[in-house]
């Protein structure tokens, strides 16, 4: 991919909802743009931000901002990235444990060489801190689609078609 094209930011298309939330830092702060507000759990681990597409859709990157400086032991140092259809059918996409304290956005690339991911629901999950801290400080998220150029490469190279109509078919759920 060119560094150029810029990947859309498709988080407004979702809902989201969190595991468990102290009172006005829910799942509302993780995507108001602001690195000042965020989400924190209030609960047992893991925690977890759930995305639910209304939808499939393309997914390229998720991106999570994080500061182990502003949040300390509330930071993750471990993520789990699950997706599929719905709850019920979800399967490990990615999982890592941060080699270096993250300060600012980290991305993970969910697509593969057959192209961007292709998902109605993906689940955060959160399962352990810095310091064995018990609660989760996310400061902001976001989902993010493919260039428009990957679009168009992949209706060109799966299908001929490029109608909205031929599209409900292109897959099998």
């Amino acid at each position: 991919m060119a560094a150029s094209q810029q990947l859309p930011d498709i988080s407004r298309r979702a809902q989201w909802s969190v595991s468990t939330s102290k009172q006005g830092f829910g799942a509302a702060q993780l995507c108001d743009g602001s690195a000042e507000t965020f989400w924190q759990s209030d609960g047992r681990q893991p925690h977890s931000i759930s995305i639910q597409f209304a939808s499939r859709q393309q997914i390229h990157r998720l991106s999570l901002y994080m500061d182990i400086d502003r949040d300390e032991s509330y930071t993750p140092c471990k993520v789990r990235i699950l997706s599929g259809t719905s709850e019920r059918d979800m399967q490990l996409i990615q999982a890592a444990d941060f080699a270096a304290e993250p300060r600012g956005w980290v991305d993970f690339a969910l697509g593969d060489d057959d192209g961007p991911l292709m998902a109605h629901f993906i689940r955060v999950e959160l399962p352990l801190n810095y310091d064995n801290g018990r609660d989760v400080r996310v400061r902001q998220a976001r989902v993010l689609g493919p260039p428009p150029s990957a679009e168009r490469f992949r209706a060109e190279r799966i299908l001929p078609f490029t109608t909205p109509e031929f599209y409900m078919y292109d897959s099998l759920r």
